[in-house]
């Protein structure tokens, strides 16, 4: 067997290469021919416009034609051949002829030819695809209310469709997925669409009422979320229940209520109010969703519950009432003072402060009195002038003395408002040294100076300071004395002004007696005496001044 050479054999691929390219070139890839015409496949939607375009590299002044899927003659050159008014000129020129066809139809799909007449003819073909654009898809399935727990099932479809389209379902913006379950295509008797349905199962929780289940047409002849149809889930579930104060602090003897807020889908019909392990004070009145107290007293704390039944379902809450007492220190803005006497350890009178376990900063100094010792912290603080220690008293000293030279300061806690030095205010406790007196009293004698307006004694044989309450007396006085002199002065100020208007408008008034008659002894001497009686009497006149 003769085996061809390997020059024959590599001419032989060659020109079978050439031939399988030649069969495989596309219409768009100008051939060796220049006067090869040149067209492109196009895709377009039903009721779109869609244009066709044919080509000629050089041009021996042939013309172009356009023929339709039964090879009717659309365009010659610039001349309509075929009366559709859809089909309309756009280009013509010696290398170009472009025509549009407007308001496409599924019918209008198919392959269409351009023709040059040159000898031989040559001619190319141009696909035209018309989509079918899928109607808005409509959900069905769902029309009640459904119990929480329960499934639902939603069938979604689309008619129109060409190719078949897609169907997607979202939750909000999250896509669900269909159970698996494929689209159901059925092509449309004498029609090349196709309407295609999906279904969609789901168990509905409280969480899905009023939630949007969206079906959305996925096609080539549409934008993303172009169609698409929605539809409201709504869940019947029990109420979920908790209980609003009025107040965050109620006190004892104001009025107060608990509201019981019942969320669930229908709301609450009914309400119970209780109270746990016990039953509802007297004073307590149950209105509905409301529990009111008229006075608030320690005896209604307790755990209150609330239960709400809406029909479907019911629910219980629960609130834990603590009623705040008007001084309890657990209640903010509620302040205690307290100066009660403490006890403090008791100590050496030779010693110059309290024992090391005493409390800091509350009574400190030499002294031997121990009614000091329960001296309101931080207000009595005591320094001595004698540091030289003091023999211890003896049993018959049984009464308390205090040293002359010891003084005693008090803390500006007493008197906020007034400045105090430690020279300015001070008491000056005294007292006899201890004798062999059986019982030995204590008779200080204390004063108290507050820039020397005040001065106290406790002592019943000491003198009074003269000038204690001078300085104030003397305020009150002149104050007195200004108010008085101002309202005396007001009130000669007054008559002066009542006088002067009394004076200014007093008149004169004269009668009709006749003239003479005033010098006259008797009524018949004047009557006789007038010059011409009463006619002749001058008209009478009345004078202001």
């Amino acid at each position: 067997m003769a085996f061809p050479s390997a020059p024959s054999a590599l001419w032989s691929v060659s020109l079978l290469t050439v031939l399988f390219a030649a069969v495989v070139h596309s219409n768009i890839v100008y051939d060796d021919d220049p006067l090869q015409p040149v067209t492109s496949d196009e895709t377009v939607s039903v009721g779109g416009t869609v244009t066709l375009t044919c080509r000629v590299a050089e041009s021996d002044n042939s013309s172009l034609q356009w023929s339709n899927t039964a090879q009717q003659t659309l365009y010659f050159g610039e001349k309509r051949a075929l009366r559709d008014n859809r089909i309309q000129l756009h280009r013509s020129t010696s290398t170009e002829l472009s025509i549009t066809i407007a308001e496409v139809q599924l019918s209008d799909e198919g392959e269409y030819t351009c023709s040059i007449f040159t000898m031989p003819v040559r001619t190319a073909r141009a696909t035209v695809t018309v989509l079918g654009v899928p109607g808005k898809p409509q959900i069905l399935g769902f029309e009640n209310a459904v119990p929480e727990g329960d499934k639902v099932t939603l069938t979604c479809t689309s008619t129109g469709s060409k190719p078949p389209a897609k169907l997607r379902w979202y939750r909000g913006d999250q896509e669900l997925d269909a159970s698996g379950r494929p689209d159901v295509v059925l092509s449309v008797p004498d029609e090349p669409t196709y309407n295609v349905s999906s279904e969609l199962t789901l168990k509905v929780s409280r969480s899905d009422d009023n939630a949007l289940i969206t079906c959305a047409v996925d096609h080539p002849s549409l934008a993303p979320g172009d169609k698409r149809s929605e539809q409201a889930l709504r869940v019947l579930y029990s109420p979920n229940v908790h209980i609003l104060p009025e107040s965050d602090l109620p006190r004892e003897g104001e009025k107060f209520h608990l509201q019981c807020l019942g969320e669930g889908n229908p709301e609450p019909t009914s309400y119970m109010w209780e109270k746990k392990d016990g039953e509802l004070p007297p004073l307590a009145k149950v209105d509905g969703a409301f529990l009111h107290f008229e006075v608030l007293n320690k005896s209604d704390n307790g755990v209150y519950l609330c239960t709400a039944d809406n029909g479907i379902g019911n629910s219980q809450g629960e609130y834990t009432l603590l009623v705040q007492g008007l001084m309890d220190p657990d209640s903010p803005g509620a302040s205690i003072a307290s100066f009660g006497p403490s006890t403090h350890p008791a100590f050496s009178p030779s010693s110059s402060s309290f024992p090391s376990s005493s409390p800091p900063d509350i009574f400190s100094g030499s002294g031997s009195d121990p009614a000091y010792s329960s001296s309101p912290p931080d207000l009595i603080s005591t320094s001595s002038s004698d540091s030289s220690p003091s023999p211890a008293p003896s049993a018959a000293d049984v009464a308390p003395t205090i040293s002359d030279s010891s003084t005693t300061t008090l803390s500006n806690a007493l008197f906020p408002d007034l400045p105090l030095s430690p020279s300015s205010a001070s008491i000056a406790p005294s007292a006899s040294t201890p004798s062999s007196s059986p019982a030995p009293t204590l008779t200080p004698s204390v004063s108290v100076r507050l820039n020397g307006v005040y001065t106290f004694t406790d002592a019943a044989d000491n003198i009074a300071d003269p000038t204690a309450m001078s300085t104030s007396s003397g305020v009150d006085h002149a104050v007195i004395g200004g108010v008085v002199a101002v309202i005396v002065f007001i009130l000669l100020c007054l008559l002066i002004v009542l006088g002067r208007y009394l004076i200014r408008h007093k008149g004169t008034y004269l009668t009709h007696e006749a003239k003479g008659s005033d010098d006259a002894p008797d009524a018949d001497t004047a009557i006789i005496n007038a010059e011409g009686g009463h006619s002749g009497a001058e008209d009478k006149k009345e004078y202001f001044i």
